[in-house]
C-alpha cells in the first residue's frame, strides 16, 4: 500500500498498531465482513498488513467471516459473495494465512423455517426473533469453535465511535489498555478489537476511494450504494446490536422497521424488478397484527386454556402493553404466505435468478405443519414441484414407506382411528430431523398424538 495521509496520518498509525497486535500472540483473528464501508475498510488494512510482513512473520491464522441471513437484500447477497470469492481467490496467490467463510444460520432457524414453519409472526421491536437465529447465532458457533482449538481469539470489528454516542459508551464499558482490546460480553476468550474506532467518516471515504482493494477492483461500486443511504449492518454478535432493516445492508424481509429504506432505496436507483419483494415486505408487516391471521393463543398456553375450561376457572391470556398476546400465524395464513412467496420466485427469475426459499426449507417447513397437526397433503396443494422443485411431496406416507393401502385401511377400521393421524404417526417415525423439537421415536410419535388432541379438542370448542 503506498503512503497516504489521510487525516493526521491515522490510517498509518492505525496499521502499526495492526501490525503489533498481529505479532504480539499466537491468538487467531476473526474479521467480520459485512460488506459495508467501515468492515470492508478493515479488512483492507489487515490484508495490505499482511503483505507488509516477511513471509515468515505471517504465522497467525486470520479468519474472514461473513454472514447470509439467507433473506439478504440480493444485491448485498450478490456482492458479499462475489467480495468473499476475489477475496479467497486473492489469498491464494498470495500465500496469506487467511481462511474465508460464509456463514449461514442452521436449517431449524431459518426466517421461512420460523416465520411460515412455526408461524412465527413477523418481527417488530418486541418480538425480534430474526436477529438471534439468523446472524448472532452463527457467528457465536464460529467464535465458539474457534476459542475451542485455540484458547482465545481476537474479533476484528468495523465500529466507529463517531457512528453513535451510544456505540461510543459500549465500546469504552470492556476496554483492556493494551491494544484497545475489550473482552466480549457474552463469549468467554473472545476479545474485540475496534481498529479504526477513531477514524471520521471523511478519513473512511478518503482512504477507501483513494486505496484500491488488494484483492483487485475498486471501492468505487461500495461507494455507490451509499449515494443515498449512509446505512451499515456490521457483523452482529450480540443482542444489542440494532435492526438493520433502515439500511442498505439490512435482509429484504425485516418488518421491525416502519418502512424499508433498503429496499426502497436501489428500487428509486432504478432496480425495479425490487418492488415485488417490497410489496410483499410490507404485506407481512401489514398482517402481523391482524387477529384473523392468527391464533387467539400462544401455543404454550393452550394446555392451560385446555385445563380451565375442564375445572371451570377463568383463563387469563398473556398480554403486552394492553393487549392480549397473540398466537401463531394460523395454518391458513402460512399456507398463504408461502404460495405468494412461490409465485413471487417463479416472477422474480423471470428477471434474475434468485433463490427466495429453498427446496431444504420447503421439506423443513412441511415437517413441522404435520408435527403441529396440519393436514398431510397441505404443501403438496400449494406446490407444484415438477416446476421449482424436486422433493417427493406429492406422495403420501403410505407412497413413502411401500404400504398396502387397503391392509392399512383395514387396520384403522378395526381400531378406529383417523388417517390422518397414522399417516402423521409414520412421518414422525420416519423423521431423523430435528423439527420436532425432541429425540427419540416415542417421544415423536406423543408429540404428534398430543397435538391432534389438542388441534380436535380446540376446534371443537370453535
Amino acid at each position: 500500500m503506498a503512503d497516504k495521509d489521510f487525516g493526521g496520518n491515522i490510517i498509518q498509525k492505525i496499521m502499526q498498531e495492526m501490525k503489533n497486535l498481529y505479532l504480539h500472540d499466537s491468538r487467531p483473528w476473526i474479521v467480520g465482513l459485512s460488506g459495508g464501508k467501515d468492515s470492508t475498510c478493515v479488512t483492507q488494512m489487515v490484508y495490505y498488513m499482511l503483505l507488509s510482513l516477511p513471509p515468515e512473520q505471517r504465522k497467525k491464522e486470520i479468519h474472514i467471516i461473513s454472514a447470509d441471513t439467507l433473506v439478504e437484500s440480493p444485491l448485498i447477497a450478490r456482492r458479499i459473495t462475489s467480495l468473499l470469492s476475489d477475496i479467497d481467490r486473492a489469498t491464494k496467490k498470495d500465500h496469506l494465512p487467511i481462511k474465508v467463510k460464509l456463514l449461514k444460520p442452521k436449517l431449524n432457524d431459518t426466517f421461512w423455517v420460523n416465520l411460515i414453519g412455526r408461524g412465527y409472526p413477523s418481527p417488530n421491536r418486541w418480538f425480534r426473533w430474526c436477529t438471534d437465529r439468523l446472524k448472532i447465532q452463527p457467528a457465536t458457533d464460529y467464535i465458539l469453535e474457534q476459542v475451542k482449538h485455540n484458547g482465545e481469539v481476537i474479533i476484528l470489528l468495523g465500529a466507529r465511535k463517531s457512528e453513535s454516542a451510544s456505540r461510543s459508551q459500549t465500546m469504552g464499558k470492556y476496554e483492556i489498555k493494551n491494544f484497545n482490546l475489550r473482552k466480549h460480553s457474552e463469549i468467554r476468550g473472545a476479545f474485540v478489537y475496534t481498529p479504526i474506532e477513531d477514524l471520521t467518516h471523511n478519513n473512511l471515504w478518503a482512504y477507501l476511494l483513494q486505496v484500491a482493494p488488494p484483492w483487485g477492483g475498486s471501492n468505487q461500486e461500495l461507494r455507490t450504494f451509499y449515494r443515498k443511504i449512509d446505512g451499515e449492518c456490521p457483523l452482529i454478535i450480540d443482542k444489542k446490536s440494532p435492526s438493520c432493516g433502515g439500511s442498505r445492508f439490512g435482509c429484504w424481509t425485516c418488518t421491525v422497521v416502519e418502512h424499508d429504506r433498503a429496499l426502497e432505496g436501489l428500487i428509486e436507483d432504478g432496480d425495479i424488478w425490487l418492488e415485488p419483494l417490497l410489496i410483499f415486505r410490507n404485506w407481512l408487516k401489514e398482517i402481523r397484527d391482524d387477529p384473523s391471521k392468527r391464533n387467539t393463543i400462544r401455543k404454550n398456553e393452550r394446555k392451560k386454556k385446555i385445563l380451565a375450561d375442564k375445572t371451570g376457572k377463568n383463563f387469563i391470556q398473556a398480554a403486552h402493553r394492553g393487549h392480549n398476546i397473540l398466537g401463531p400465524f394460523t395454518f391458513e395464513t402460512r399456507h398463504k404466505i408461502l404460495k405468494k412467496l412461490i409465485n413471487l420466485q417463479r416472477q422474480i427469475r423471470q428477471v434474475q435468478n434468485i433463490e427466495l426459499i429453498t427446496p431444504e426449507e420447503l421439506q423443513a417447513i412441511e415437517t413441522i405443519w404435520i408435527y403441529e397437526g396440519d393436514s398431510i397433503s397441505s404443501l403438496s396443494d400449494i406446490i407444484d414441484t415438477s416446476k421449482d422443485f424436486v422433493n417427493s411431496v406429492k406422495k403420501s406416507p403410505l407412497e413413502k414407506n411401500h404400504i398396502n393401502g387397503t391392509i392399512f385401511e383395514r387396520i384403522i377400521q378395526k381400531y378406529d382411528l383417523p388417517l390422518s393421524l397414522v399417516e402423521k404417526l409414520l412421518v414422525a417415525e420416519k423423521d431423523l430431523s430435528s423439527f420436532s423439537g425432541r429425540t427419540g421415536v416415542y417421544n415423536r410419535l406423543e408429540n404428534v398424538i398430543e397435538e391432534h388432541m389438542i388441534n380436535t379438542y380446540l376446534e371443537k370448542k370453535k
